[in-house]
């Protein structure tokens, strides 16, 4: 029989089991390609499309750290550039090096901020979708249920179709390093399009439902306060 549709308001069980399996995750991000080799993960056809999904996701947090890396060296650099025959004509050399210092400061927060929302992503997707079986929170409320595995997928897609526009245009900008930043912003869209092709395999393997048979509601310990009937 399929599982019901569940809706979790405010459940602290929930958020402490995804809490709970942060060592788990760390594990498969510090050993990547354990359970589908590289050369094996850009196929088509997988074994086990959960593994699958948990491997693009961790390669998703690489690319991801890289690209934040490399968009702070790009920002440096056009800094410089544009700085570099100003600082004279303003308000002198000592002016020019604390504004420096100040946006240097600001491009490294940018950097943590950007590699701590990677791993968030890339945990909780790989929560929701190899561990819930199909996930997805709001704020306050979560829908599980295998039917979101198919809005994880559409959503991954077109994220990675979006991404992959934005970084074409960034050609047109008159930045000579640009070009570094579209390859890997690129190849980060490339994961996101593997990622959601993931998703939707797995959710043809829980049946391809659209609308599941019942819903249920659990409130924030975890006991349910409702349920109905659909199919």
């Amino acid at each position: 029989m399929s599982a019901p549709c569940v809706f979790h308001c405010l459940n602290i069980k929930l958020a402490d089991e995804w809490l709970k399996t942060c060592n788990e995750y760390l594990g498969y991000v510090r050993r990547p390609f354990q359970s589908v080799p590289a050369s094996q993960l850009w196929k088509c056809r997988q074994s086990n499309w959960a593994d699958a999904f948990n491997e693009w996701g961790v390669l998703q947090f690489y690319i991801g750290v890289l690209t934040a890396i490399i968009m702070a060296v790009l920002r440096v650099l056009d800094w410089n550039n544009r700085h570099n025959h100003k600082h004279e004509k303003h308000h002198g050399e000592h002016h020019h090096e604390d504004h420096k210092e100040a946006d240097i400061i600001n491009i490294g927060i940018d950097v943590v901020v950007r590699i701590l929302v990677c791993y968030i992503l890339a945990h909780l997707s790989w929560f929701a979708v190899v561990r819930k079986n199909g996930c997805f929170c709001c704020i306050l409320a979560c829908c599980e249920c295998p039917p979101v595995l198919l809005l994880w997928g559409v959503l991954s897609i077109i994220w990675g179709v979006l991404g992959m526009l934005d970084s074409v245009q960034d050609l047109n900008n008159d930045c000579t390093f640009c070009i570094i930043g579209t390859i890997v912003q690129a190849v980060y869209c490339i994961i996101l399009l593997y990622m959601g092709f993931c998703c939707l395999k797995l959710w043809i393997q829980h049946g391809s439902e659209i609308i599941p048979p019942s819903i249920q509601g659990k409130g924030p310990d975890g006991e349910i306060v409702g349920a109905a009937q659909i199919l």
